[in-house]
């Protein structure tokens, strides 16, 4: 088992490798942030021009827009899926992180536009993933208490019984007098980032990826009041969380190679905060290494936390994985630091600058010339200093001669064109997609958005490499900080229905997939072609029904999405089976549909044949009753008519 001793010297030979790294990278950094705020470059004469360009400016402000709405707003451009979940789960953790993250201080805005920002100007920037744990204990007291209150408060984790004296009521049952408990309160439990600095970031030379087995971490300048802070929340009793605190007096602060502060074991009488060092200054570094601490033969994951380079505590790291999360704009092959767009931008700056100002001190020599004069030529020196129109100048005429430079030649200028033309090339980012170009209007369509794509196409490759080696990382460990540290089921929306999600759906293999790619151009034309061939495939599926299958169907619409530059295209689409069977559902539903209509056709049809034979018998038998009517009418008038004539001829007989 390695002592302590032998740990912080490992540590100790690490951290001083990669400061050194820090130190040798240290003046392009600090150039290109130089020249991003249009500092001075060091190399101004008096009395010449100090004009300094703004191109790197430009160019980052430019590109921002894009990479903020590409990742602090909408869709995060990673899917998040947990081995031997269902998908909502994945998305349903997504839904949390962003949630939870957008509420917290800093929020996810700001990180990630520190993030970006800081790696296009210093090539690449740090984020560290950590959880916030802020819990408050409080002193609680009943005065009598039932057994099955008693029993709810043993039983809840956060509430520690501390005393209690148990009696019995008349009827026998069990109460607890005077019951004093410590509650323990949570404040704040939730995931926290924060931007690191690319000045505060270490690791070793021979890093080539965050996630490697090779030592990093951070080093900031904190006060010892917050060190001991961290401390009595974290000891137990007994057990401090930080070990010789008491040592780190303000007499052996090193800050940047000078010692400050004081001894705070001088004699004093006052007790005040200078006098106990709690504003002392400490070199504070948290580093993530791996060492053989057991001796066993295997390396283990270890955090080391340093107070001016004494070790405070080491613990294993029991997460698993590097708190940091890193991006860079353009990878450098096999290295941890990528090559930043400053990289690309400040030179042509420079150079821009140095024209502008030889063309600024040509107009200034041309205005107020420069002269020759004869120390004897009694000619007033402050008159040349301060040439005003209509002012006089006494002295002898040949004790001055006219050293003024030749005119500007206005042909020079193209020199600042084709400068213009360099950085354009190199960085992509042109008048036109800037729309700063006043002749971009005399352009045809097609040949501006030529342009346009040409450039977004640099801008997305950009975006690919942030989201492969940063944001996919960066998810995943907000993920396990989530399986490691959640305690409480949550629930969110998610394909608009409410779901639960609890800590124990969480446990299992993270995988993050980019759901962004690099769709300018290429991407685009494919996806009109695609279109091209769906329009002309339903088209023939009206005349020949049957020949564009569900099939073809699902694989152009994949194609379609892909080409678009989206690669879960589940997001968008169901499985091929799962499509196929439901296609082939609809085809049996929209069959039995039709027979059931054709079979409600024939039904109406027999309906209808035998509401006619019956309106026909009806109308046969109505015209038979009548003819039965009229023939029985015609026989009684027939039959009235031979009564009638009958009783006259009884009457004649009568008379007779």
């Amino acid at each position: 088992m390695l002592t302590d001793t032998e740990i912080e010297q490992i540590a100790l030979s690490e951290i001083s490798k990669a400061q050194d790294l820090l130190n040798l990278r240290k003046p392009t950094r600090e150039q290109n942030y130089d020249r991003y705020y249009g500092r001075k470059l060091g190399n101004e004469v008096k009395g010449r021009s100090q004009f300094i360009t703004r191109e790197l400016l430009d160019t980052i402000e430019w590109m921002m827009p894009y990479f903020i709405r590409s990742f602090a707003s909408g869709d995060s451009k990673v899917t998040i899926k947990i081995k031997g979940q269902p998908p909502w789960v994945g998305k349903g953790i997504m839904e949390k992180i962003q949630e939870d993250l957008n509420d917290s201080t800093p929020n996810l805005f700001t990180v990630f536009y520190q993030w970006i920002k800081d790696c296009l100007l210093a090539d690449t920037s740090f984020v560290k993933i950590d959880w916030d744990l802020e819990q408050v204990d409080q002193e609680a007291e009943w005065n009598v208490l039932s057994a099955e209150h008693m029993q709810v408060l043993q039983n809840d984790p956060a509430v520690k019984v501390t005393s209690a004296r148990q009696g019995y009521m008349p009827d026998g049952s069990t109460v607890f007098a005077q019951v004093k408990a410590t509650i323990t309160k949570t404040v704040k439990d939730q995931i926290s980032i924060a931007n690191v600095p690319h000045w505060q970031f270490l690791a070793e030379p021979s890093c080539t990826d965050i996630n490697d087995d090779y030592g990093k971490g951070q080093k900031t300048t904190v006060m010892l009041d917050y060190l001991k802070k961290i401390n009595q929340a974290k000891s137990k009793p007994g057990k401090p969380f930080f070990n010789n605190l008491d040592k780190l007096g303000t007499h052996d602060v090193e800050m940047d190679g000078d010692y400050i502060g004081k001894d705070t074991a001088a004699d004093s009488t006052v007790e005040s905060d200078e006098d106990t060092g709690l504003k002392a200054k400490v070199d504070y570094v948290e580093w993530y290494t791996k060492m053989d601490v057991n001796e066993d033969g295997l390396l283990e994951d270890i955090v080391c936390f340093f107070g001016n380079k004494r070790l405070i505590r080491w613990e294993n790291n029991d997460l698993g994985f590097v708190q940091f999360s890193a991006i860079k704009p353009i990878i450098d092959c096999f290295k941890l630091n990528g090559i930043s767009y400053a990289d690309l931008v400040v030179e042509i700056q420079n150079l821009q600058t140095m024209l502008f100002r030889r063309i600024l001190d040509n107009f200034d020599f041309q205005n107020s010339g420069r002269w020759l004069r004869d120390p004897n030529s009694q000619i007033d020196i402050n008159s040349l200093y301060n040439s005003v129109p209509g002012d006089v100048i006494t002295g002898k005429l040949d004790g001055l001669k006219d050293l003024t430079p030749a005119p500007f030649n206005p042909g020079s200028l193209s020199i600042l064109g084709y400068v213009e033309q360099i950085k354009e090339n190199r960085t992509g980012i042109t008048k036109y997609n800037q729309g700063s170009d006043s002749h971009s209007l005399n352009k045809t369509a097609r040949g501006m958005g030529m342009v346009m794509n040409a450039s977004m196409q640099r801008l997305e490759l950009i975006g690919r490499i942030f989201v492969e080696i940063g944001f996919k990382d960066f998810y995943r460990k907000c993920v396990l900080a989530y399986q490691r540290y959640l305690r409480k089921p949550f629930t969110v929306t998610v394909d608009g229905e409410e779901r639960q999600i609890t800590p124990e759906m969480l446990q299992g293999d993270v995988h993050c997939q980019a759901n962004m790619g690099v769709t300018a151009s290429i991407g685009m034309e494919e996806a009109g072609k695609l279109e091209r061939i769906i329009g002309m495939l339903m088209k023939f599926n009206e005349q020949y029904p049957g020949i564009f299958t569900p099939e073809q169907v699902h694989t152009l619409l994949r194609k379609y999405i892909t080409s678009s530059g989206f690669k879960d295209v589940d997001d968008f689409l169901p499985d091929m089976k799962k499509y196929i069977n439901q296609a082939n559902q609809r085809r049996e539903q929209q069959g039995q549909a039709q027979d059931m209509m054709m079979k409600m056709k024939q039904r109406e049809q027999q309906v209808d044949e035998t509401v006619k034979m019956m309106n026909a018998r009806t109308s046969q038998a109505k015209a038979e009753q009548e003819g039965q009517i009229a023939e029985e009418t015609l026989d009684f008038e027939k039959e009235k008519s031979a009564q009638e004539l009958h009783l006259d001829f009884l009457k004649e007989l009568t008379n007779g």
